[in-house]
């Protein structure tokens, strides 16, 4: 089955890891664009060797850095596709029949698990359903971070098979990753924080850990709600800090006194 009338689009940053799973999931005969932040591994290499056309951007961010990608596009579908997902083999065969799609739908949308701690998760609010597949002249990416797709006109329909999530790599990265993401909202957002904001950590747990049943996911399960409500303690507590703690002064202009 060859694919003739889908581009793939990717942004890309130092993924010579997780790149090849990745790509050797594609079906054959798509138009595959990687845009690349000037990585320092082989990710480009791996890249051109799949048969990709690879361009250099510098990361502003994830928004603009998707459209930039989207722009390389030529063909008449687009699927927007990360490093750490692969592609499954009833996905695969959707693709393939793109062309049978209703032209008022303009987009799918495409059912995705978390795979966590070498665990493909069932529970706990860990499968979510991204709109990743449109045609291009229909639509573009918003939102500077956890970037979604506006599209233009048509509707969007649910696509068959799913994509597997392998988000983090480890648990080091699930934290400077945390570390990156509640920063970068707190500088975007410096509201301020009231005393409820205190329970929305202890609810994340229980709404992920009891109430969507995260236990039966086991020890992985237990260990992404605990983390999921650190995430929301340290937004709320960035956002805190921003508003109610003054900058530090720089050295030169701080009295020292004995």
């Amino acid at each position: 089955m060859s694919i003739q009338n889908l581009s793939i689009v990717m942004i890309v940053f130092n993924e010579a890891d997780r790149l090849p799973t990745c790509l050797a999931a594609i079906p054959p005969g798509v138009e595959l664009i990687v845009l690349d932040s000037d990585s320092t591994d082989r990710t480009v290499d791996i890249a051109r060797a799949f048969g990709a056309k690879v361009s250099q951007r510098l990361f502003d961010n994830y928004a603009a850095q998707r459209n930039a990608a989207l722009a390389m596009a030529t063909r008449e579908w687009v699927f927007s596709l990360d490093a750490d997902e692969r592609i499954t083999p009833e996905l695969a065969a959707q693709l393939g029949k793109l062309a049978e799609i209703p032209t008022e739908v303009s987009a799918l949308t495409v059912p995705r698990s978390l795979v966590f701690m070498g665990r493909t998760m069932r529970f706990g609010r860990t499968q979510d359903e991204p709109l990743r597949i449109f045609r291009r002249n229909c639509g573009k990416f918003v939102n500077p971070i956890h970037e979604t797709v506006m599209l233009s006109s048509g509707i969007a329909r649910r696509a068959h098979g799913r994509l597997l999530h392998t988000s983090y790599r480890d648990l080091s990265d699930y934290l400077a990753r945390l570390n990156r993401y509640t920063s970068a909202i707190a500088e975007q957002k410096p509201e301020r924080v009231s005393w409820l904001h205190v329970l929305r950590p202890w609810q994340e747990f229980f709404t992920r850990y009891i109430g969507r049943l995260g236990f039966l996911d086991g020890y992985p399960g237990y260990t992404y709600a605990w983390l999921s409500s650190l995430y929301a303690y340290m937004k709320y507590a960035k956002r805190w800090e921003k508003t109610n703690c003054p900058p530090l002064l720089p050295p030169s202009s701080c009295e020292i006194r004995k």
